[in-house]
């Protein structure tokens, strides 16, 4: 074999971009002028140790990122990392950099020892760009532990990723789950347990979740060490996660849920990880950077120089969306027919849903009603999508996935979204429905809301329908408040959509609006100049209580790494500094939630120096815990826990009222229910049914009142079972039995049979209702039309509550009113200022829980005439 010789590369390049224009194996033209724009921003900020780039989705940030690392890569000899959040992405961008770009990009995908020989030579080299995903870069023994550039793609959405390299998460199908579970018990609460362990599938046993806190488990932390050093398998992510934190388990937090346990800490410290810490430059690139901080959470980094944003694109958008809202107007039994008559105009189809259960629930759906449609999974398309592309009919379903991969022009011009979850891990999810520190991930969950939107408009020219269905993100895109909050192009879409949406009939109004946006025709037009002037109206618009809230959070943002680092290296005396100038920052009403958690914070770095004898620090550790308190009682462990660290007397808390553990399910209620008609229907709904002479309408009026009002509401129909029953939290139910007697001359009195029926609704409720506790106070009540009781049925009517229907509907219609109000001021789950108000409005119209029970229980059957 001869050898091989090769000449010196003269680089003469000034710029990224005149290096591209001299590629002559490039497929398109460009870069485009804002691209351009951002590399000579770039280009005067190249020895920054860390660069954060904004372009919107769709507007070719990948080759922005690859013209960065190829001039670093040629210029000056760096190995270049691209890292992006799956595998899918990191063969979209390889495809991307070597068909159309011209330049040499290499994947390296699955486990290490896999990587091809020459391909990791190639890399070490500097001869092409390596392109992975976060996990592997962050992962322990990576084969990347000495890159000189990172170039980090779709930033605002790797948390998860980056995180993942630091959290165990054991699920109930692992032996450890139990064992740790078990030696929770003592510290949780006998509900918490019970749903951490429920196999049934529950509505509120899903939705639930909780922290332990860390300090109470101090005492158990070797046995807690054991189990994990010995029963978490070898090779597995959370046998690399726990070698990474067993060293900081105690500086970690522990969330809970349904046959679910999450250890990990408040934010990642990347830091810590020296090939991250040790890279010539980190290049981050987002559709958004936002304005609170989330950039300095996701990724660790405190000093990020954020380059402005080029060509107005923080508010124009992307190609064309129209949206389109079927349930506004037809309602959720229509959505089959809707899914139906837009897959078959389109023929391709994009469907992002939130898990594996809803994704095989749409496979089943178009096998059965649209059999000539292929169906892909994103496991069919994770190295290339060109089998999509070719089908002459397809929808492709992706699964719990805001962003992924790109469907341009032709190859989709329809994008389903049917229930996509806002969260995506147990702390955020603990933080906006326990904590109500929804503000803190405003920006994130909007981010992932863009992202989803934009699957399928990817190029100023390209256009798609967005069809909406389901209740899960159908509030942000619904509510004024939160439509604000978008890009004016974007906003303007939405808006357009809605009053769009209000007025369908049927599934061919749908038909007839998508099929002229396709068409591109003379009515669209109309369409487009009226979006465009709805976009100029909203250009100039600031919210400057958004913004105050923000900059709060952007400073908190600075705080909190120091805090992580400084908790990470063990130094609980700056870390409780710094938790205590969080919570001097975070002095706003609607930050109140997310403050409650930085009062818990610093008690729990009080209780930390208290216990290496450190006595000053117990005062400042009782009254933290108490300012917590106060921002939040709905967190059942809060009231005790300063007795249970510091052995003092638990404060004395005011009465409970209940609205806190109803609060979270009228949120949820109220997101399902996006315009003020639905409200309106629902309303006249359960006051018709409560006004009906017909038992089981009033039965159904009942139980609906309930739910709305945020009790779990039940009316099961076995034989033997108590008409509708509320369950107000773990210790508390009131079960009724409903007596609607014919209205004649004279209403009969309540007869024998009657009494002893309601009288049986106790045990049964015992037996069988598993969300409560077994002491819990169970309130038997007979609602009815009669004024009257049999002579022999009242002594069996000792421990029975009567309540005359004609008081119980007055009652209803003055929560219902109530109800209304609080409705036209919610904008959003977890919103801490909100909370407090609804919560006002309740005691002033006595309305609360405990008012309902005051109301109901006021009466005993057996004293009625």
């Amino acid at each position: 074999m001869a050898f091989k010789t090769r000449k010196k590369e003269e680089f003469s390049y000034s710029s990224p971009q005149e290096m591209y224009q001299d590629n002559k194996f490039k497929k398109i033209m460009g870069p485009l002028d804002y691209q351009a724009a951002m590399l000579n921003l770039y280009n005067e900020n190249a020895d920054k140790k860390t660069v954060a780039l904004e372009l919107p989705t769709g507007s070719g940030k990948t080759l922005v990122g690859l013209l960065i690392g190829e001039y670093r890569r040629r210029k000056n000899k760096e190995k270049v990392l691209f890292l992006c959040p799956t595998n899918q992405l990191v063969y979209q961008v390889v495809e991307q950099a070597n068909s159309k770009y011209g330049l040499r990009a290499i994947a390296f995908c699955g486990k290490q020892k896999d990587y091809l020989p020459k391909d990791k030579s190639c890399f070490l080299m500097g001869e092409a760009i390596g392109v992975t995903t976060y996990s592997s870069f962050f992962a322990l023994h990576s084969f990347f532990d000495d890159v000189d550039i990172l170039i980090m793609d779709d930033v605002h959405s790797c948390e998860d990723y980056i995180i993942s390299n630091w959290t165990i998460q054991i699920d109930s199908g692992n032996i450890v789950f139990l064992e740790i579970a078990e030696l929770l018990k003592p510290f949780i609460s006998e509900t918490d347990y019970k749903y951490l362990l429920e196999d049934e599938y529950i509505p509120e046993v899903v939705s639930w979740c909780n922290m332990l806190p860390m300090p109470l488990i101090m005492e158990k932390l070797d046995e807690f060490q054991t189990i994990l050093q010995q029963g978490l398998e070898a090779g597995t992510s959370n046998y690399y996660a726990y070698s990474r934190i067993s060293e900081n388990l105690q500086e970690c937090n522990i969330y809970i849920a349904n046959r679910k346990l999450l250890i990990r800490p408040w934010i990642a410290p990347t830091l810590s990880f020296e090939p991250f810490a040790g890279a010539k430059q980190r290049v981050l690139m987002s559709a958004t950077l936002g304005r609170s901080g989330e950039l300095e959470r996701i990724t660790g980094i405190e000093k990020i120089c954020r380059l402005p944003i080029v060509n107005d694109w923080d508010k124009k958008g992307l190609g064309r969306k129209f949206f389109t809202f079927p349930d506004l107007s037809l309602g959720e039994d229509e959505q089959g027919n809707v899914i139906m008559a837009l897959q078959n105009l389109c023929k391709k189809s994009v469907f992002l849903v939130p898990d594996s259960q809803s994704a095989e629930a749409i496979r089943q759906f178009y096998a059965e009603h649209i059999g000539n449609t292929t169906v892909f999974e994103a496991k069919d398309i994770e190295e290339s999508k060109q089998l999509f592309v070719d089908a002459p009919e397809a929808t492709v379903i992706l699964a719990n996935r805001f962003d992924g991969i790109d469907f341009s022009d032709d190859e989709s011009r329809l994008l389903f979204i049917w229930n996509l979850p806002k969260t995506t891990n147990l702390q955020e999810r603990f933080l906006i429905t326990r904590m109500g520190a929804s503000k803190l991930y405003a920006e994130r969950i909007r981010t992932r809301i863009i992202q989803a939107v934009g699957r399928c408009s990817r190029n100023p020219s390209d256009y798609s329908i967005v069809c909406v269905i389901g209740d899960t993100i159908q509030n942000d895109l619904t509510k004024q408040e939160k439509i604000k909050q978008f890009a004016p192009e974007l906003r303007a879409e939405i808006q357009f959509g809605l009053e769009n949406s209000m007025d369908y009939s049927n599934v061919d109004d749908v038909i007839e609006q998508a099929r002229d946006f396709l068409d591109r025709n003379d009515v669209w037009q109309e369409a487009e100049e009226y979006i465009v002037d709805l976009r100029n109206g909203y250009w100039n618009e600031e919210n400057k209580v958004e913004k105050q809230i923000n900059d709060k959070l952007q400073q908190s943002a600075i705080l909190e790494l120091n805090f992580q680092y400084s908790l990470w290296k063990k130094d609980y005396k700056a870390a409780f500094d710094y938790a205590c100038n969080i919570v001097g920052i975070l002095n706003a009403p609607a930050l109140n939630g997310y403050k409650c958690f930085w009062n818990y914070m610093a008690g729990c770095m009080s209780y930390y120096l208290f216990k290496k004898g450190q006595m000053e620090y117990k005062t400042s550790g009782i009254q933290y815990l108490s300012d917590a308190l106060k921002e939040n009682i709905s967190i059942r462990w809060l009231p005790g826990l300063s007795e249970k660290l510091f052995s003092v007397e638990s404060r004395t808390v005011e009465e409970d009222d209940f609205f806190f553990d109803c609060i979270e399910r009228i949120e949820s209620m109220f997101t399902s229910i996006p315009t003020a008609q639905k409200l309106e229907k629902r309303i006249k709904g359960i006051l018709d049914n409560l006004n009906s002479l017909d038992g089981k309408v009033f039965e159904r009026g009942h139980k609906e009142l309930g739910k709305l009002l945020g009790y779990i509401s039940e009316n099961p129909d076995s034989t033997g079972a108590p008409d509708p029953y509320w369950i107000i939290n773990e210790n508390n139910v009131i079960v009724s039995e409903d007596k609607i007697y014919e209205e004649k001359a004279q209403i009969k009195g309540v007869p024998i049979s009657d009494v002893s029926e309601a009288g049986r609704h106790h045990a049964w409720i015992v037996e069988h209702e598993k969300r409560i506790s077994k002491d819990a106070n169970i309130y038997t009540i007979l609602i009815t039309n009669s004024k009257s009781i049999d002579e022999d049925a009242r002594i069996y009517a000792g421990n029975i509550y009567y309540v005359y229907r004609e008081e119980y509907v007055s009652w209803a219609i003055k929560a219902l009113t109530v109800i209304r109000s609080v409705w036209n001021m919610f904008t959003d789950e977890g919103d801490m200022e909100w909370r407090n108000s609804v919560h006002q409005q309740f005691i002033k119209e006595g309305i609360t829980p405990k008012n309902y029970l005051d109301f109901v229980c006021k009466k005993n059957l057996k004293d009625i005439e």
